[in-house]
């Protein structure tokens, strides 16, 4: 019986999303840095389908891939989301995102941190967002149990709004931002383990333009692939497209199943 409530708890369990904003996705890849797996390459899929018919239609699909490549002091991660959802036949999220990032460790605790990105969120109005940036990090505390990261770089965005019927409707913002962020990790327990990292990212231009996350998680571990996870996040926008909110907060809570030396 005990493991039959594990299978449908599997069935059903919330995909914990990655971090939204309003006009900006900010996608937080830093807890995949936290692990200590030998070099080489590894792969990581995580998927969701949940499907609901009769006096409610609804169908839900995601699907996640992580690649990593690790030699030496040089650190490649590839990662890659897409999610549909609708209900009564119609849909109410679609977007998918690209995320390449390189880390070299160059000297002790500091190292080098560039990435490149791609998204499309059609309920966010957002046709085409591009990011790049490159800066460096700094392993602040490297302890058994407790890590804290800082990392500061030079951001290029470029954001395309989708046609319709608003007043800046296909119009093309193009910004220089400064990233910043700030993960801690910590293991309370041989069972619990918590994540948080924050992120603020205002436009060199004008500071009052910002991007900002703080995303929190949780892990109870059951066993070696299944966790208990409560995730909470909060975005904030501050000049977010025409009908867009400026504040999402999402709070999410599941069951999470991990395999393969990506995940231990």
């Amino acid at each position: 019986m005990h493991y039959r409530f594990i299978i449908a708890l599997l069935l059903h369990a919330a995909l914990l999303l990655i971090p939204q904003t309003s006009k900006a996705q900010i996608v937080n890849v830093q807890e995949m840095f936290l692990n200590d797996s030998k070099e080489g390459l590894i792969l990581g899929i995580n998927g969701k389908t949940e499907i609901k018919k009769g006096n409610i239609d609804y169908e839900y699909y995601s699907a996640q891939a992580v690649l990593r490549y690790r030699k030496s002091t040089h650190t490649v991660l590839g990662a890659a989301n897409v999610e549909y959802a609708e209900k009564s036949q119609n849909s109410f999220t679609n977007r998918h995102f690209e995320h390449l990032r390189y880390r070299w460790n160059f000297y002790g605790d500091f190292g080098f941190d560039c990435f490149v990105q791609h998204e499309f969120n059609e309920f966010r109005r957002l046709n085409l967002r591009f990011i790049s940036g490159a800066g460096l990090y700094w392993h602040i505390l490297d302890k058994k149990k407790f890590d804290i990261f800082f990392g500061s770089t030079y951001m290029y965005e470029y954001n395309e709004l989708s046609t319709g019927e608003f007043a800046d409707s296909g119009d093309i913002w193009k910004e220089h931002r400064w990233n910043n962020y700030i993960t801690i990790n910590t293991t309370i327990t041989k069972t619990t383990r918590f994540i948080a990292t924050a992120y603020y990212q205002p436009q060199f231009a004008d500071f009052k333009d910002f991007n900002m996350n703080l995303d929190f998680d949780i892990y109870f571990s059951i066993n070696k692939m299944l966790s208990l996870v409560i995730n909470y996040n909060y975005s904030r926008q501050s000049n977010p497209p025409i009908s867009v909110k400026k504040t999402d907060h999402i709070l999410v809570a599941g069951i999470s199943f991990r395999t393969g030396p990506f995940f231990k």
